[in-house]
């Protein structure tokens, strides 16, 4: 290896290990956690549209999201996606079915150029019985995720397209944001596409478009090309 190819590397790694000073597997306290931490994190830099894993797969750690964004979905019997969260700087990926002892139950893709810490399953494990400060964030993380799912499960079965539409723009809002929620402003723009609302939403995408050009009607937002103008942001809070 050349010598500039070798500092390529170097910077490669160490951006890699900046981005994820603040990551989840960051709030260690103990000496003996942190070394472990340490001696067992792998970095990785993802391409857009690689897969962490696919459903069915043995759970053999957790992934941190440093950066980018990574999207978790379940396919239905029909043969499509159904989102079931987007993970963003700082979540976890995979947590779940580690704990549970279970595969996976969902598959994880990226949604843009994505890095990671990851963590395998005897470690995470290790950690939880050695480190209460992440057996306490882990704890959080699962309860906030659940409040998500239930959320997500309310608005599947009981409520209108249009409110299932506003909740899944909420979530892209919240994704798009470096804070969230970003509900404070005037009017923002998100980039939606179509099928990716659908996906979140649980509607058809001819059912997706119906339910934008009803939302324009009413005033509350306004689609330009592959993107969401949200003309009032008010709105979207009570779906965080």
């Amino acid at each position: 290896m050349n010598e500039s190819t070798l500092q390529r590397v170097k910077k490669k790694t160490l951006n890699l290990q900046v981005s994820c000073l603040g990551c989840f597997f960051g709030c260690a306290i103990t000496s003996q956690a942190r070394e472990l931490i340490e001696q067992n994190r792998r970095f990785k830099l993802w391409e857009k549209g690689q897969y962490l894993f696919q459903s069915g797969d043995p759970a053999h750690g957790i992934w941190s999201v440093c950066t980018g964004k990574v999207k978790v979905f379940q396919d239905t019997e029909q043969g499509k996606h159904l989102t079931v969260r987007i993970a963003i700087s700082g979540e976890l990926i995979g947590h779940r079915s580690v704990l549970a002892g279970t595969t996976f139950s969902a598959s994880a893709i990226t949604l843009e150029e994505t890095r990671t810490a990851y963590l395998p399953t005897p470690v995470v494990m290790k950690l939880i019985e050695i480190e209460p400060a992440i057996r306490a964030k882990l704890f959080q993380h699962l309860a906030d995720e659940l409040g998500r799912a239930e959320n997500l499960a309310t608005s599947m079965a009981y409520n209108k397209a249009e409110q299932r539409l506003l909740w899944a723009l909420a979530q892209l809002c919240r994704s798009c944001a470096d804070e969230s929620p970003v509900v404070h402003a005037d009017h923002f723009d998100i980039p939606a596409p179509r099928q990716e609302l659908a996906e979140l939403s649980g509607l058809t995408v001819e059912a997706t478009v119906r339910t934008i050009r009803r939302l324009e009607e009413q005033g509350i937002i306004k689609a330009h090309g592959h993107s969401i103008h949200i003309l009032k942001p008010h709105i979207l809070g009570d779906f965080y």
